[in-house]
């Protein structure tokens, strides 16, 4: 029985470890970040379509139509409730240069993390920075991070958290090529 231990640990670990460290939005950074090699921001409305699993309001194509943020939906996690790991996903930016991605995750509530940054999205060197917009509250934290994955340059992410006195609450996570000129360091 000890001989054979080692053996099912292993396939245990082999077989759910992608889905439960899948990180679900490493796509959303690999179609924002700019690539090492290239001068400037890359991300234009028709790159939306490398982001996976996001249901978009409308085509990348119409998004001009409407104004200048593109909104899309999923869900974070498997509760049966769906209003537990709702999840928006808002691109701004011009047709040529988009310049932020926020997610909204309602009900996660979860404190900010350099560890939560790379469960969602993905292998990367994670640094937590202090900017003048950082908060650490009772019921609402924020905390910034220079995200970079291999291959591109890095980005920053904003997260922040709330909750309210019935535990529900929400993580939003924005992510940006340049800190915003109001949150310096």
């Amino acid at each position: 029985m000890i001989k054979i231990l080692p053996t099912i640990l292993a396939f245990l670990a082999t077989t759910y470890s992608a889905s439960v460290f899948a990180a679900q939005f490493e796509s959303v950074v690999k179609a924002f970040a700019t690539p090492i090699k290239a001068d400037h921001n890359v991300m234009m409305w028709k790159d939306v379509e490398k982001i996976k699993n996001i249901k978009w309001k409308w085509p990348y194509y119409e998004s001009g139509a409407y104004e200048h943020t593109m909104v899309g939906l999923t869900k974070v996690g498997k509760d049966k409730n769906p209003n537990i790991g709702a999840t928006e996903v808002t691109i701004q930016g011009s047709r040529m240069n988009l310049y932020s991605i926020y997610i909204d995750i309602n009900m996660e509530g979860e404190d900010p993390s350099e560890k939560q940054i790379n469960h969602f999205f993905g292998a990367g060197k994670v640094k937590k920075i202090r900017t003048s917009c950082d908060e650490d509250g009772h019921s609402y934290s924020v905390a910034t991070y220079k995200f970079q994955k291999p291959g591109y340059k890095p980005v920053f992410i904003r997260s922040t958290s709330s909750w309210g006195a019935s535990g529900a609450g929400s993580t939003g996570h924005e992510i940006y090529y340049d800190l915003p000129t109001s949150c310096d360091l």
